[in-house]
């Protein structure tokens, strides 16, 4: 049992694909391999290296509420078109279903994305025209209620909008390159250009951070723990939300890249996997 779910924390949960072929998860569509100067192994083979690790997609968990979410939103006006028709207040009935709408939206994203980011992060939420949205709102009241309705198409502009950013956000497998490391190994030493170190010992947490500019995305190394296993982690986040594979067919084609993937982020192989992580291809 220990060895199964050491596979699937490392190769992602079966439950996650339940339509796809068992053996799917060792390759799975859009995967590509790092360049040779990487040293990476396999599940099945082993031994010292990188390793692909499969993250629980986010797509499926938004799915369901994102479009609820758009229900919402169009129902909340249909008080103010029919006005005296609902059992309580029109407003605030339009109001409630209004910020359920964004709540369906913007919570579930938050929760299954793979955020590492310590400080207030909006994305997806497009601001501008949801403030714009809100000043119009208040406008309405203090002035003329046919505000409201041009404050409610800075609302909607502002969802698709945020919808359009959740979907690129998602455009990409999420996966992080993990190897097995020593405590004792981890020194400023062993970094290779170009990152910058917030500890140069091993901690649960960030360890160094990629120093150039990257357009949308960010790279961290990062401590982990697993059932007493240590690893460094190698992740690039999506505009700090999502953690997208730089190794897919669909990440972004681009060459200020080039300097951080051409070459690991450490110039050591790391320890041995450990067995527990190791299958055979037919052993499911």
């Amino acid at each position: 049992m220990k060895e199964g779910s050491d596979q699937d924390w490392l190769l992602g949960n079966p439950l996650w694909w339940p339509n796809s072929p068992v053996n799917e998860r060792l390759v799975r569509m859009g995967d590509e391999n790092p360049s040779m100067t990487w040293v990476t192994t396999t599940t099945e083979v082993g031994g010292r290296g990188w390793m692909r690790q499969r993250l629980q997609p986010v797509a499926p968990q938004i799915l369901f509420t994102s479009a609820w979410s758009l229900f919402f939103i169009i129902t909340s006006v249909i008080p103010l078109l029919f006005p005296n028709q609902t059992p309580i207040d029109d407003q605030n009935l339009a109001i409630s279903f209004f910020l359920l709408s964004w709540f369906l939206l913007l919570f579930p994203f938050s929760w299954y994305s793979h955020s590492n980011s310590e400080g207030l992060n909006l994305f997806p939420l497009e601001f501008i025209s949801f403030s714009l949205g809100i000043v119009f709102f208040l406008l309405h009241i203090a002035i003329d209620p046919i505000l409201g309705w041009i404050g409610y198409l800075f609302f909607s502009y502002s969802w698709f909008k945020t919808v359009s950013n959740i979907s690129d956000s998602l455009s990409v497998n999420s996966a992080r390159w993990l190897l097995p490391i020593s405590s004792n190994d981890v020194s400023e030493n062993i970094f290779n250009e170009g990152w910058i170190l917030s500890f140069n010992k091993f901690r649960n947490g960030l360890l160094a951070s990629w120093s150039m500019d990257l357009g949308p995305y960010s790279a961290e190394l990062t401590g982990l723990t697993f059932r007493g296993n240590k690893f460094i982690a190698f992740s690039m986040i999506y505009r700090g939300r999502i953690i997208h594979d730089p190794f897919n067919t669909n990440f972004i084609k681009n060459t200020k890249f080039d300097s951080i993937l051409k070459h690991p982020p450490l110039i050591i192989s790391g320890e041995s996997w450990p067995q527990s992580f190791i299958q055979n291809v037919d052993e499911e």
